[in-house]
Parts: C-alpha cells; structure tokens; sequence
C-alpha cells in the first residue's frame, strides 16, 4: 500500500483536526491497543526494546521512535510515507523482522498507523513496572476501595414501616422529591413472593393457607416458608448457570452429551438449599478437589471447571486448551469479581486499571489443572469396599478376562496408532512420554488425544473379523455368570484436579523474554507487600486454594459487592449496579452506593449467607411497593430510567418460568428434585431439560433462554412475532391448556362459575371480578353445569389465559 505525499498531507489534516474530537481520538486509541501493541511487542522489542538496541533503535515509546537509530530517523513526520520503518516492514531497503516477513494484515495494520501519524495511545511506554502503571487515580475507584459501614439516613415518617432499605430508597426519593408507591395488593404480593424465591406459582392451597393466616406476622411467615422450601435453590440455581455458562453439552459446533454435568448442578441447588456461606461455595468450585476433609460434595463442585468449551475432534491441542484457560480465567473474572479481565488478554486493559500481567498471574492459578473423567462420587470408604469387591470378581474372572484382553489388544493397538496419527508431532510427543516425565500442560495434551480415542464413532472393535466376534460375545456370555460378584459402578462426574508432576509455567504470548508468570492477584488491589501464600494442602498445588481465599476474603471489595447487586437485581429487575458483570469504567455506577455498601457490610457481617439478604429486601416497603404509582407520569420525567425505585417494575417472566407455570396450571408439573437431565418433553422443571449450545428447545429459546457460551449476567429481553406465534399455535401452550381443561373438568364438579374462578386462580392467581367471571361464562357459552361445558371450548379458555398479560408478566 503505498500513498502519496500530498493525498498523506491531507489525511494527516483530517487525522490532526479529529484529534480534538473524543470518538476519533478512541478510534486511534483502540486500533493501537488492540492492532499495534501486540505487533510491536510480538515482533519488534526484541531487538528494539529496553534491553537490547539494534542499531541504536529502540521501538517501546514515541519518544523512542522519533528519536530514531544509527540508520536515521524511523518515523518522518514531515512525510511518514517515507519513513525507514514503513520501508522495512515492506521489506524494500531494510527487511524488519529479519527472520522472516510479516503477515500481509500486520503489514497493513502498521502501514495504516505510520501513514495516520504513528499517534500512540495514552500510555507513554510499552511495558513498564507494574507500580508504574497503576495510579493512585486508578485506585481511587469507587468499586476497589474498601467496603464502608454508612450509617443510616433520618427515619422518614411516610406511614409505612421501614427497614434499613427503605431508609436508604426513602433518603434519595426526598433529595429528588419523589415518593413512593403504596403497597401492592396482598395477592400480587403473594405471586410476587412465590415467583421470586421458587420461580413458580402459588398453587390454590398455599394461596388459601396465606389468604386465611389471621396472624399479623403472615408475611414474615410466609418468607421463612419459601426459603426453607427446596424448590427455592432450584429456581436460584438456574441464575447461577446462567452466570457459570452451564451446558449440558460441550462445544462450540459439536453438541456431544455430557451425561454426568447434571452433578455439578445438583450441587448448586443444594448449595443454595443450605445457605451455604459463599467464600464456601466459591471454594469448592475452584478448589473442591483440594479440600483435605473427605468430601465428595466438594469434588463434585469442581464441575465449574469443566463448563467451558470442548471440540473433541480438535487437532490443534495446544491452541484448544489455550482458548479453555483463557475462557476460565475470564469466567472467573466475570462471576466471582465482576470485572471484565479478557480485554488484558492481549495488552493491559485499556479502560481499567487490569494489566496484561494480571490476566496471566490469575491465569496462573489454573495452569497445573488436568480434567479428570476417572473420579468418583464416594467417600475413602466407599472407594474402599468398592476396591475389595471389585479384587473378588476380578479373581474370579482373570483367565477369561485374559483371553479378552489378549483377543482385543491388536485392534486397541491400531485404533491407538490410527487416532495418534492424526495430531501434529510434538503433541504426539506429548503423548507418548511416560507420565511421570510429562508437565502438566504435557498431560494435558495427551488426555485431549484419549478423549479423542474414546468419543471418535465407530469404536476399536468394528473391523473385528466374524471369528474374533464370534469368541468375543463367547467370552460376554461367560464373564455374564460372574456378574452376582461384581459391584455396581460408582457415580461418575465430571471434575477437575491439579498435576502431580511437573507444573508447566505461565508466559505471556509473544513475550520476547518469555518471563514465567507466577499466581498473583490484581494490582490495583494489591500492595508492594502483600504476598502469595499457598496452603500446604493435602492434595494439588493449593494455587486454586489462595486464590478462592483470595476472592472470598472479607477484604476483597469486589467479592461481595459483586454478589449483593446479583441477588438485588433478581429482585428488583435490575441491579443497584446495572452491569452486574462489569463494575469497571466501562459499566455503570451504582444508583444507591451507600446502600449497596450498607447491605453489602451486612452480608459480610452476618456470614456471607444469602437467605439474610433474601430476608431483609422481601420484608422491605421498597420491594412491596405496587407496580402503579399515582404520580407516575411526573416521576418519569425526573427519574426517566426508573433508577430510584419509586415503583415495582413490571417484567415478564424468564422462559423457564413461563414454561413450568403453564406445567403446574395444567396440574402436570413433576415436584422432582434432582438428578441427570430429561428430555423436553418430560413435564420437570426447564431446569432439568437438557441445555445444548446449539440445539435448544424451541419455546425456551424463544423467550430468551441464555446459550450456554458465555456467562450472563443479564439475559435479553426481546418481544418478537415468534414468541406470540409460539404461545397462540404451539403445540407445548396448546398442549398444556388441553392438559388444564381436562383436569379442571375432573376437579371442579360443583358448578361453572366455581371453575372459571379456580382456572383464573390457577393461572392468575387471584379471583376474577364479576365482570371477567361474565365475561368468561360467556365465552364458555353460559354453561349450567360443568358436565355441559364444551372441552374444546373450556381448553381454547385456558389458552387465553395462558396468553394473557396477568400470566406472562410479574407485577
């Protein structure tokens, strides 16, 4: 690409006179952060760094580069079209690099810089010490400094009672001369509560025990009920998948079947039904295998290191298991921190104060890990019983087991060779190597080769010839008389553990020092002092240990600040921060820090455990308010996002919740809990469905079921023609409504008004006027009896309810 001195001249008047405007001047900004950085440290600080000069020519800072070499200036600014370096990438007098050319892209990149000015991005230098690139400044944000104990605001006499955070909603709706909703009706409470805490309806008799409660403490009752009730950690489960981005199947394109992941789960969910105090729940998901105790559970929470992407029939091992370490430092940056690390995966962060070196040392923590398939659910006892049972009936069968073993070895032996072969040299190398000489990362490699050996269809065995089969199902039929001796196997999972041997170290790509990077945490959280110190566990590096302390530390602010707004934003529709998932620059403030900060100091002090919180927001006049208020159209105008919490928000219901509603209107929602994941068409909770990354359900998906690829904070909500045509001509809503109708017929034998009134209770829950029960008797043509009524008709009836605002949306 070459460009004239005149056409240049004015591209640099156009480039010096945008400059001044802020969105040009972050284009430039952005294209040399995320184009040119990472070439210049790739290809160019090698020789042209701090350490080392070429021709006297160093390339880390501007200043460097004007100053230029023994050859002359690189950069021309009165003519950058005939700067040396443009005429060395292009290899026309000087040939930079010299070992070989770079990429035609990386040529256009640079010779897109050079021709704009080389204009360089806010940081003065390339790489610099840490202490010097984080600012006192960047210290100063509000999400890392440390988490306060306000105090509370003056009491405000409106009528209503109060609790801490009505006191702090009640202070700002004052300072902006806005008041409050009054209290929704006890029904809509009630529904409000039910979908919340379980994510389903309150069916007629539970709706009858609250109606009928004459003690003044109903309520608080009736919140001690729910969270005590185990459908409470089912529906807050499937928040924390969403985050975790949990799949029951494994990669990008290929949508094979993980038949244990539903472990990991089930975990959650109990998890969750025990209130377990978070720095626990974060641990055992990072650490579980490292815990000394005896605990299977914890092994089991390990799955959260194996919810990434996996592509079985992936050559490039070096390259795959390079995107899964990437992908789990950057979900754990995501889930447990609240920041978005991966924009320092190739540079330090342009935005916020999270340095290239702080993504690799969190990176670190997870280099030595090793997926394991071959762990089980026991105790050491079990294990131990399992082993003496399993010694007997292997005793007892060795001679035909030899036979087997010895008929089967040669096709084992080429499908071995075959499934090898096709991965480049050096992971073969990888592979072969005893595994007490291999690395970690060695390991790793070779464990991708044998998953590879074990998916690939087709199996060792399908070339057998008809005599080998022939022997081989002789030898079955005869291990079959022994099968009274052998064991049932123990419960598979899905889990993960660190190497025993070698641990492979963690280098920044491209660094031209290949300077190992060790654990550590971020710096702008971190002191000169503060040190890394791994426990001395029984069992791994303990790397994932100090890190999950680390993270749960009650002197982390981002932790448990992090943790508070996700529980808030269920409750309220949105979070006191609306970007749960990024508390940097680039996400927004919150809208109530004091009160966040208040709620989360009380969260820390009361143990880190969720249901407290639970607990206070539902008992809250905010939380109760009524979706209508009075002077709404004022309000709108002073708070026009709806920040201040002056109302409820109305929102509809996620997809899962709309799918299991119509399941327990219609009387058919199985009240299992637990256990591996069903087909769609089973009537259990969508929690338990199995949730492919590709081949998703098409009523959940419609409704904005999240993918599974990545973790979600906050799902779309889109209102689109599909989702109407789903609910009006699908057979799932059809289904259910002919489902209601037929059960409601055999239920309700009394009379028609009787059952209009349960149908709309079912659904709406809450009695219908004496209007809507008119109006819906004669839709069912003014039936004198149950018996009389057209199913047909009374099925097209709940299907308009089904259909209707009151039941697709939470008020």
């Amino acid at each position: 690409m070459k460009t004239s001195s005149a056409s240049f001249k004015l591209s640099l008047g156009l480039f010096s006179l945008l400059a001044f405007n802020g969105s040009a001047q972050e284009a430039a900004d952005r294209h040399f952060e995320q184009e040119i950085r990472p070439l210049l440290i790739a290809h160019c600080l090698e020789c042209h760094g701090s350490e080392k000069q070429k021709g006297g020519l160093r390339l880390d800072s501007r200043e460097a580069l004007l100053s230029g070499g023994e050859s002359g200036n690189a950069f021309n600014q009165e003519d950058p079209s005939s700067s040396l370096l443009l005429k060395a990438i292009r290899y026309e007098d000087l040939e930079m690099p010299p070992k070989a050319p770079l990429e035609a892209r990386q040529i256009e990149q640079l010779e897109k810089w050079i021709l704009a000015g080389a204009p360089w991005s806010r940081e003065v230098q390339l790489i610099r010490e840490e202490r010097d690139k984080i600012s006192d400044k960047d210290r100063e944000w509000w999400a890392f400094q440390p988490v306060g104990s306000p105090k509370l605001p003056p009491s405000q006499s409106n009528g209503s009672s109060q609790n801490p955070i009505d006191q702090f909603v009640l202070a700002k709706l004052k300072e902006h001369q806005i008041e409050a909703a009054p209290e929704a009706k006890p029904g809509v409470l009630l529904r409000r509560a039910y979908f919340t805490l379980l994510g389903l309806p309150p069916n007629a008799e539970e709706t009858e025990q609250f109606e009928t409660d004459p003690r003044p403490d109903k309520w608080a009752r009736l919140v001690e009920r729910l969270l005590a009730d185990p459908r409470y950690g089912e529906h807050w489960t499937r928040y924390w998948l969403d985050l975790v981005r949990y799949s029951d199947s494994d990669g990008w394109n290929q949508d094979a079947f993980r038949p244990h992941i539903w472990r990991y789960r089930d975990y959650v969910i109990n998890a969750f039904n025990a209130d377990k105090p978070y720095p626990d729940f974060v641990k055992e998901q990072l650490a579980g295998d490292e815990v000394p105790e005896d605990n299977p559970e914890a092994l089991t929470a390990t799955g959260f290191l194996r919810l990434g992407i996996y592509e079985y029939n992936q050559r490039d091992a070096r390259g795959h298991w390079n995107d899964i370490m990437n992908e789990t430092t950057d979900v754990a940056g995501d889930v447990f921190l609240g920041m978005s690390m991966a924009c320092a995966r190739c540079h330090d962060h342009k935005f916020d104060p999270v340095l290239q070196k702080d993504y690799f040392k969190l990176r670190s923590f997870f280099e030595p890990l090793i997926w394991r398939d071959d762990l089980k659910v026991a105790t050491q006892t079990e294990h131990q019983e399992h082993a003496n049972k399993m010694a007997i009936w292997k005793q007892a069968t060795k001679s035909i087991q030899d036979q087997i073993d010895a008929l089967l070895k040669p096709y084992y032996d080429k499908k071995w060779v075959f499934t090898v072969d096709k991965f480049p040299l050096d992971i073969q190398a990888c592979f072969n190597k005893p595994v007490e000489e291999r690395s970690s990362l060695e390991h790793q490699m070779a464990y991708l080769v044998s998953r590879q050996f074990l998916e690939e269809g087709g199996g060792p065995l399908k070339n057998m010839t008809k005599e080998d089969k022939a022997t081989h199902e002789a030898l079955k039929k005869e291990l079959v008389a022994f099968d009274h001796l052998k064991p049932p196997p123990l419960p598979s999972l899905m889990a993960a553990s660190d190497f025993e041997g070698s641990l492979s170290p963690t280098i920044i790509p491209d660094d031209p020092q290949g300077e190992p990077i060790s654990p550590g945490f971020l710096t702008v959280l971190s002191s000169e002092e503060s040190s890394l110190s791994l426990p001395q566990t029984a069992r791994g590096s303990g790397r994932r240990t100090a890190l999950a302390a680390w993270i749960g530390s009650d002197d982390n602010p981002l932790t448990p600040r992090v943790m508070v707004n996700r529980i808030w934003q269920q409750h309220f529709g949105e979070g006191l921060v609306r970007t749960p998932n990024d508390f940097g620059h680039n996400g927004e403030r919150p809208s109530h820090p004091e009160l966040l900060d208040w709620l989360t100091r009380r969260f820390i002090d009361s143990g880190w455990q969720m249901k407290a919180l639970h607990r206070l927001i539902l008992n809250s006049a905010t939380w109760k308010q009524s979706s209508e208020n009075p002077r709404a159209e004022a309000f709108q105008k002073i708070d026009p996002n709806d920040t201040l919490l002056w109302r409820f928000q109305v929102r509809r219901l996620r997809a899962e919740q709309i799918r299991d509603a119509m399941l327990s209107a219609s009387g058919e929602l199985e009240q299992r809990i637990g256990g591996p994941s069903r087909n769609e068409d089973e009537p259990s909770r969508a929690l338990y469905m199995k949730q492919f990354r590709n081949r998703n359900d098409t009523f959940l998906h419609a409704f904005d079921l999240g993918g599974g690829l990545k973790s979600v904070a906050v799902r779309n909500t889109t209102t689109t023609p599909t989702q109407s045509l789903i609910m009006i001509n699908g057979d799932y809503a059809i289904g259910r409504a002919r489902s209601m109708a037929k059960r409601l017929t055999q239920e309700i034998d009394d009379s028609a008004p009787a059952l209009v009134r349960e149908a709309i209770r079912r659904t709406w829950g809450r009695n219908p006027t004496p209007a809507e029960l008119e109006r819906s008797l004669a839709f069912l043509e003014h039936p004198d009896s149950v018996p009389s009524i057209n199913q047909d008709r009374l099925t097209d009836f709940c299907h308009v309810l089904f259909n209707s605002n009151e039941f697709l949306y939470l008020d």
